[in-house]
């Protein structure tokens, strides 16, 4: 083994003329140690000397040579002797000399090859090799040329602090609007009069003569005659043999559109906090990986919590049992499903159960490259106020309907007894009057019931008495009931015998109700209304079809909610209080339906809703 430490060794290496350099080839090819000669060499031809840096000699050689080098040593250490080798550093200062290099590897017995000592010698080439070295070197000027030319970003050369353009490529003077003809060899400020608004940065750029570090200046604004926008520029400095500053590469990278993009971004983040500001909504994260909550300082402010952070169980803590399972089930479902969700549920304030709040959160789940959610965002709106006049007023409705059912019932019953008295009398003026005004108490009492059943179901007390009864039993009966209210239609039930469900009787009969009055007020008279009926996978269909006046498919899908009435001038003279779909889509939901509706302007409308049944 050598002794790198060796005073003898280190006279020798000291001593020496020419250039010497010691390699270690295992366990990695490093120089351990060299001579001065070989350092003054390095630093003449513009290199800087690192110890186990052995890329400077391979960096100086065409492909072509770096890759004879290195199976020159590799041969070395597996053949154990003495080689020479010839090569042109012609990317070096001193491209018109060659080096010879002479390896001899460092025998010791009969253990493998560990060092190679290196000399090195400059030998002056003559005019054929030196003008085979300036062609390489052409050739490579050329390539740097195509890469310079071809490049995607802007760029060029300056020269001096004068800031002379030597290179200029299409992108770059595209940017300028400018010739080569208008900008080579002249000084920036010359050639560019609008740099005459930018002088700060043109003094951080010739500062770099000075500094030699590089320069990078981030979504700098520029405007020239042809380009306005924003950009990345980067200068950096070239150097000489004596470590001078002579040039500077510039490159400018348009990012206009990824600016523009951000600042709109940001605008946008803007709106959407002013407009949560404005609506008193407060913002929520939940991390499923870390499974921890993440609340904004309003939504700690509806939770009246003291973190804005908590566990997702913690949070779980403070919504109240019965809703607790409704909210993890729709997000659950909404997570399967990859759609939003929208949800009311009651907390406890600082758990405690005296003290509770009515909120709304709508979110959505974020999923990775996998399609595994990770995590869920969304708004949370304190409601308590809103659901608490919500519930006053249905608690009102649900009373005045109540008080009004009492004197309707009673005046009902006085005209049942007139008309029953009325039997067999000559006068036809009061028995026919008799009839329509039954006829409008009728109507008023199912305009009460309606109220009534909004009452129940926004409080949440309409239960289901369901009972197994024929369906179509009960659709041939409202059918001759409603033919006795409404004579000016043709009421027909069309379909099976008998269909079995198990269903609230009185319930459904209020749908049908409701759906062939809705038929008979939005048709014209002697007009047809059908009833159909039919069995389909596991369920039945019943359908109400009319001639009607038809709904416009933008009114479609807002049709089964409370309060909605179709704005049109063929509804204005129409009565109604837009209660009744609403209450029908309720029911329906409550047996595990469906409900729908499918309609032409001009030709009618078809309701439909569907109620499971066993075979």
């Amino acid at each position: 083994m050598i002794d790198l430490a060796s005073s003898f060794l280190k006279a020798l290496l000291k001593h020496a003329k020419n250039p010497i350099i010691i390699f270690k080839i295992k366990p990695a090819l490093v120089v351990v140690e060299h001579n001065d000669a070989y350092q003054a060499l390095i630093e003449r031809i513009g290199g800087k000397l690192k110890f186990y840096d052995v890329d400077i000699i391979p960096s100086l050689l065409s492909d072509k040579e770096r890759d004879l080098l290195i199976e020159t040593i590799q041969e070395i250490s597996s053949g154990r002797n003495t080689t020479s080798l010839v090569i042109h550093p012609i990317y070096s200062n001193s491209p018109n000399v060659k080096w010879e290099l002479e390896f001899s590897p460092v025998v010791q017995n009969d253990q493998p090859i560990e060092y190679i000592i290196c000399s090195l010698r400059e030998i002056p080439m003559n005019e054929d090799n030196l003008e085979h070295i300036l062609l390489e070197l052409s050739e490579s000027e050329s390539r740097f040329r195509g890469f310079f030319e071809q490049a995607p970003l802007g760029m060029c050369v300056l020269r001096g602090t004068d800031l002379i353009t030597e290179y200029a490529n299409d992108n770059i003077l595209k940017l300028w609007g400018k010739t080569r003809k208008e900008v080579i060899g002249i000084a920036q400020e010359v050639a560019r009069p609008e740099l005459e608004h930018q002088k700060a940065i043109i003094k951080r750029v010739k500062e770099i003569f000075k500094t030699g570090q590089p320069l990078t200046l981030n979504e700098l604004k520029i405007s020239t005659p042809v380009a306005k926008g924003y950009f990345v520029a980067m200068y950096q400095p070239l150097k000489n043999d004596k470590n001078e500053v002579t040039r500077i590469l510039a490159i400018i990278k348009d990012i206009t559109e990824e600016v523009n993009f951000k600042n709109e971004l940001l605008k946008a983040k803007d709106i959407l906090k002013l407009a949560m500001d404005a609506s008193e909504m407060g913002s929520w994260n939940v991390d499923l990986g870390t499974k921890k909550v993440l609340l904004s300082e309003r939504a700690q402010q509806i939770y009246e919590l003291d973190n804005y952070r908590l566990g997702l169980e913690e949070a779980k803590g403070l919504i109240l049992k019965d809703d607790l399972d409704y909210l993890t089930s729709s997000i659950r479902k909404a997570l399967h499903n990859k759609t939003a969700f929208n949800i009311e549920y009651q907390i406890n304030v600082s758990g405690v159960p005296s003290k509770t709040k009515w909120l709304r959160t709508a979110g959505k789940a974020y999923y990775n490259k996998e399609g595994k959610a990770v995590y869920i965002a969304g708004a949370v709106l304190d409601i308590t106020e809103h659901k608490h006049d919500e519930i006053r007023k249905n608690d009102f409705i649900g009373m005045v309907s109540h008080e009004l059912k009492t004197p309707l019932t009673s005046l009902s019953a006085y005209i049942q007894l007139l008309q029953y008295k009325s039997k067999g009398s000559s006068d036809h003026f009061t028995i026919e009057t008799l009839g329509k005004v039954n006829l409008q108490l009728r109507r008023m009492s199912l305009m009460i019931d309606g109220f009534l059943n909004v009452s129940l179901l926004e409080s949440g007390k309409i239960l289901l008495n369901k009972t197994d009864f024929d369906l179509v039993n009960l659709l041939k009966t409202i059918a001759e009931e409603s033919q006795q209210v409404l004579p000016s239609h043709f009421i027909q039930v069309i379909g099976e015998e008998e269909i079995i469900v198990n269903a609230d009787m009185e319930k459904i009969a209020n749908v049908m109700n409701n759906l062939i009055g809705n038929a008979a007020k939005y048709s014209k008279k002697d007009s047809l209304i059908a009833i159909k009926c039919e069995r389909k996978k596991g369920r039945v269909i019943v359908a109400v079809e009319d001639e009607g006046i038809g709904i416009k498919e933008s009114d479609i899908p807002k049709l089964f909610e409370r309060f909605f009435r179709v704005d049109s001038p063929s509804t204005k003279t129409i009565a109604g209080f837009g209660v009744g779909l609403y209450i029908c889509a309720e029911v329906i939901a409550r047996h595990y339906g469906q409900i729908w509706v499918e309609s032409k302007v001009g030709e009618g409308s078809t309701f439909y809703f569907s109620l499971p049944i066993d075979n």
